[in-house]
């Protein structure tokens, strides 16, 4: 059986910085329990480091090339899966605020992850609205990362996994001078949800770029999903304004 050492140094050479003895055991082309004690190996000389059970980061000579990127860790640990909402917002500039948290997209149902210090959430999204990614390169390690206009429309839908609704205001505000506005108009109707329509609409129109066609809700739609559905009314985009425009768009910030 190889080393852990030549392991390690096969591993990094494949730029396989993430595996499981499964992965082992066919890159290696050896059984299942030798892959596991391999794996256990790599673990005990400080090469490898177990993330979850059976899913191993591995550390090499390099640690801190991956220990210091916890988008990639983060993205490694369910298939499929994408960093999106504030994460992805941070990531593109899109925000001051950096985020305590990893937030991803995944289709499928993943309790959040702590691994020294940093917690990763994940959030279920139904398949149809599991697009709009792209591969980013961080630190010379892939990652799979919410574009622009996604990274916005998921943080809208979800404004509770971006910092609330004044944070996505304040990003989609920010956006403008580089986003696509017929791509962020297509997403939105991809996204087949009429109340995120309605809100996004009504934003867009606050920042000075109304849109006539995007779907409507056919029922009323608090602007901020996450306060009482009280405040003026808009019929142009059926939105409850439970939050005031001055508050979103403070004179004199972003």
């Amino acid at each position: 059986m190889d080393s852990a050492v030549s392991t390690a140094r096969q591993l990094q050479a494949q730029e396989q910085f993430f595996f499981s003895p499964a992965l082992l055991a066919s890159l290696l082309g050896i059984e299942r329990r030798q892959a596991y004690r391999l794996a256990a190996r790599l673990k005990a000389e400080g090469l490898a480091t177990e993330v979850e059970k059976g899913k191993y980061l591995l550390l090499g000579l390099e640690p801190e090339r991956v220990l210091s990127n916890p988008l990639f860790i983060a993205s490694q640990l369910i298939n499929p899966c994408y960093a999106s909402y504030w994460s992805a917002l941070h990531f593109h500039g899109l925000t001051t605020q950096a985020p305590q948290i990893i937030f991803c997209a995944t289709t499928k149902k993943k309790l959040p992850v702590t691994f020294r210090g940093q917690t990763f959430r994940y959030v279920t999204v139904k398949a149809r609205k599991f697009f709009g990614y792209r591969r980013e390169h961080i630190g010379a390690l892939p990652v799979l990362v919410a574009d622009e206009a996604k990274a916005i429309l998921d943080s809208l839908d979800q404004p509770r996994y971006a910092g609330g609704l004044g944070e996505v205001a304040h990003a989609l505000r920010s956006a403008m001078s580089v986003l696509d506005l017929d791509l962020l108009v297509d997403y939105a109707a991809h996204m087949g949800d009429k109340s995120l329509s309605s809100r996004l609409g009504y934003l867009l129109e606050a920042v000075g770029h109304p849109v006539d066609t995007l779907p409507i809700s056919a029922g009323p739609v608090a602007l901020d999903p996450q306060r009482p559905r009280t405040g003026k009314f808009d019929p142009r985009w059926r939105v409850v304004v439970n939050v005031s425009v001055a508050d979103l768009f403070p004179a004199g910030v972003g």
